[in-house]
């Protein structure tokens, strides 16, 4: 729910649609639960010790962040308070004017990077804890007229920001491709072994016990040296906390030397929250040494991020400044269809990504 200023409650779409997403959120985690203890409280063989390995992660995620872009595509939808002084007409002071008209959507600015690490409880499961950080923004130049008793065009530069870090707990489930006709190979060989061993005499018995020793040494050595079978794997995120950092910031250069004016007003906003997410998805593994392999990843993310504040505000104009308090919950006006809303970061999105794995 919304309020205007006449106090009148008015539904918001996006809201009901974050509380859907939240929705969905927790069942998916309580899947993701339910899966993670079955595979673990599950009765299997004994295997070897557990595996540990170290990953560098890179790659591109692009959530869907449909309310921020909405938000930066309309100017009749402005992102804070307004300065009701203002003349001729009251405006959002983090813009310094009206909001510029068809920003950029927010975008990747660089890849994403981070670090994971894993243990193989055993070859068919495997559990991970990772951290990873990923920039967007968006930036767009205009002209703005500005008001000094007669209005002076402006050059505007205005700019979004948003970081997302990320802390995720999960499990997968691995099936590993074993070269066929090993074991029918080695077979034959201990098959050929036994019978020398039977029909030979205690010469060639020794003389195959000498042989059959350096082989073993030899299978041993090979064995040790030899890569193992690549992987294709399931993943399932139980739980994603994801702290997002949002800065905004405005130059705005009034310059008409001929009346006098040549000055910068600059606004800079820091605003923050957290959330949480899950995810599902698909990878393989491919192992380059025995010590080290190529993973690829394919992930569907859903959450978001709500109750997002400021943190910090600075602005050179002394009419602006307690208009935005640290702590403050960030807000959007939609003048397009009259209401007032808390700011939600949706997370929904694809997230693709490689590995470089280090096992130790």
């Amino acid at each position: 729910m919304a309020y205007l200023k006449t106090g009148k409650p008015i539904k918001s779409k996006s809201f009901l649609a974050s509380i859907f997403l939240r929705l969905v959120s927790r069942f998916l985690l309580l899947t993701s639960y339910f899966l993670l203890l079955t595979s673990i409280l599950a009765p299997r063989p004994a295997y070897a010790a557990l595996q540990p390995s170290l990953s560098i992660v890179t790659g591109y995620y692009m959530p869907r962040l449909d309310e921020l872009n909405y938000i930066l595509k309309y100017r009749e939808v402005e992102l804070g308070p307004r300065n009701t002084e203002a003349k001729p007409s009251p405006y959002p002071v983090i813009y310094q004017g009206y909001s510029p008209e068809g920003m950029p959507k927010m975008s990747p600015k660089s890849p994403k990077f981070g670090l994971q690490f894993q243990v193989d409880i055993n070859p068919r499961y495997s559990v991970f804890i990772g951290n990873s950080v990923a920039t967007y923004d968006s930036e767009k130049r205009d002209v703005r007229s500005f008001f000094v008793g007669f209005s002076i065009p402006s050059d505007r530069v205005t700019r979004f920001s948003l970081s997302l870090n990320q802390l995720w707990i999960g499990v997968k489930r691995n099936w590993i491709f074993e070269e066929k006709g090993k074991p029918e190979e080695r077979s034959k060989r201990q098959e050929a072994r036994s019978k020398k061993e039977e029909d030979g005499s205690k010469k060639q018995e020794a003389r195959s016990q000498k042989q059959e020793e350096s082989q073993k040494q030899e299978d041993r050595s090979k064995k040790a040296e030899e890569k193992p079978a690549s992987k294709l794997y399931v993943e399932m995120g139980v739980l994603a906390v994801t702290r997002a950092y949002l800065t905004t910031d405005v130059w705005l250069h009034v310059y008409a030397p001929e009346e006098g004016f040549d000055f910068y007003k600059v606004t800079e906003t820091l605003s923050q929250g957290y959330g949480y997410a899950t995810f599902i998805g698909i990878g393989g593994e491919y192992f380059i040494k025995k010590w080290m392999s190529l993973g690829l990843d394919a992930d569907y993310t859903i959450g978001g991020v709500s109750k997002i504040k400021y943190a910090r505000y600075f602005t050179v104009d002394p009419l602006e400044k307690d208009i935005i308090k640290p702590g403050d919950k960030v807000t959007y006006t939609d003048l397009k269809v009259g209401r007032v809303a808390p700011l939600f970061i949706n997370l929904e999105g694809v997230d693709i990504k490689g590995q470089v794995r280090f096992y130790f």
